[in-house]
């Protein structure tokens, strides 16, 4: 299972620091003022006050959007039109509370604001009848995972990219990123900083496509759900995983 400690926090802004947009919130911050609870309890406290019809049990979404240095909201567009299509409801209310909530949260770095890249798991049941207090959604999600595990991931990449890092001689740290859908499969994967080589980048991504593992995709409450996964690297001669 891939672990978001592993990422350090030099890593996480490095490729949006001119834009002023991190690829997501440092550690141990939030995208709403007190935190994931406070977000979830007012999610429930303004569709019941609006009385807003709540969805069937099988719809889940998470919307993925940019919390301005402002404070503001600007909305990801989401290209998996069959997944909206499917989940229309609850994807209609999680804009919905993008829209009308008000206490987003900025990013912070060293005393400065910046915009940064997010998501939430909503799952409109347990935001509304069946919301308990303290309700924090990642408390019910189960990880995305790599068939054999983490050490088994860690090898294969080792024995798949060894040669790729050798032939173009690149040094350094850098991150790929990467989904895994609700089928398991790998989508939408990039590198982070951005590596200003063409041939290295679409061997890289190549190379990846060799990976054709099926993941154990992530869970909530028994759902699957799709998941952003943040692999680092040190990228040299000898390789080695940060």
């Amino acid at each position: 299972m891939i672990k978001k400690t592993f990422i350090s926090l030099t890593m996480v802004f490095f490729s949006f620091l001119k834009s002023q947009i991190l690829d997501e919130y440092p550690e141990k911050q939030d995208f709403y003022e007190g935190g994931l609870i406070s977000f979830y309890k007012e999610s429930h406290d303004y569709l019941v006050k609006n009385n807003v019809k709540e969805c069937n049990a099988e719809e889940i979404y998470e919307p993925r959007f940019i919390v301005t240095k402002e404070g503001t909201i600007k909305l990801i567009k989401d290209s998996d039109t069959a997944n909206i299509s499917k989940n229309k409801c609850a994807y209609d209310i999680s804009l919905m509370l993008l829209k009308n909530l008000k206490n987003w949260k900025a990013a912070q770095v060293k005393g400065g604001k910046f915009g940064a890249l997010t998501e939430f798991i909503f799952y409109p049941k347990d935001v509304m009848s069946n919301y308990k207090e303290g309700y924090n959604a990642l408390k019910f999600k189960i990880a995305a995972q790599y068939p054999g595990g983490y050490e088994k991931l860690k090898k294969d990449f080792h024995d798949e990219f060894m040669s790729l890092f050798m032939d173009y001689h690149i040094n350094g740290d850098i991150n790929l990123e990467f989904y895994v859908d609700k089928e398991g499969h790998i989508t939408n994967p990039r590198i982070y900083p951005q590596i200003n080589d063409r041939n290295f980048n679409v061997s890289f991504l190549r190379t990846l496509s060799r990976l054709k593992k099926v993941w154990k995709p992530a869970l909530y409450s028994n759902i699957p759900i799709k998941e952003k996964i943040i692999y680092p690297f040190n990228f040299s001669t000898t390789f080695r995983e940060r």
